[in-house]
């Protein structure tokens, strides 16, 4: 219940993964890998528990998944290194749980394989982007409701 009670919001959960990568050892994170970190959270955790991560939606843009709030916080930054984040929320529970997972699992890849993971064909952005040109602007929201029952799927066909 802990989770149900306390909300916290795409931002929070971009933090998180921002001040989890290790500078001092030369680890960056730009703002394409963060957009990617919180599509798979969003997915994973929808099709794990039903219920949302957090409440923003994800846009089908020609990029990839993006949430247009967290676009427009990081546009103006260099886009080689996002900063530290200061005063970040702690996050708890299953929704920590899940983040950890998403770390462990694909923040080894490299920003052009989170992008084909992410627009895998038949997936939730490549449904969203039906008859659109590869990278034609889009505001199309990519529904929750296709990424839950998507990820679902692979759930089951890994068991």
């Amino acid at each position: 219940m802990e989770d149900m009670a306390r909300k916290i919001d795409a931002h929070d959960v971009a933090d998180w993964f921002i001040n989890r990568i290790d500078r001092r050892m030369g680890e960056v994170i730009t703002t394409d890998v963060v957009h990617r970190l919180l599509y798979f959270a969003q997915a994973w955790y929808l099709a794990n528990t039903g219920h949302e991560m957090f409440e923003e939606e994800f846009e089908a843009w020609g990029t990839g998944p993006i949430i247009p709030a967290i676009y427009e916080r990081f546009e103006r930054m260099d886009v080689a290194s996002l900063p530290d984040i200061e005063n970040s929320r702690t996050i708890k529970g299953s929704k920590l749980e899940m983040l950890e997972c998403i770390q462990r699992d694909y923040g080894c890849y490299m920003p052009f394989k989170l992008d084909e993971l992410a627009k895998e064909p038949g997936g939730p952005w490549h449904t969203a982007r039906k008859g659109l040109a590869p990278l034609a602007p889009s505001d199309r929201v990519i529904p929750k409701t296709a990424m839950k029952s998507f990820y679902r799927e692979k759930i089951k066909d890994a068991a």
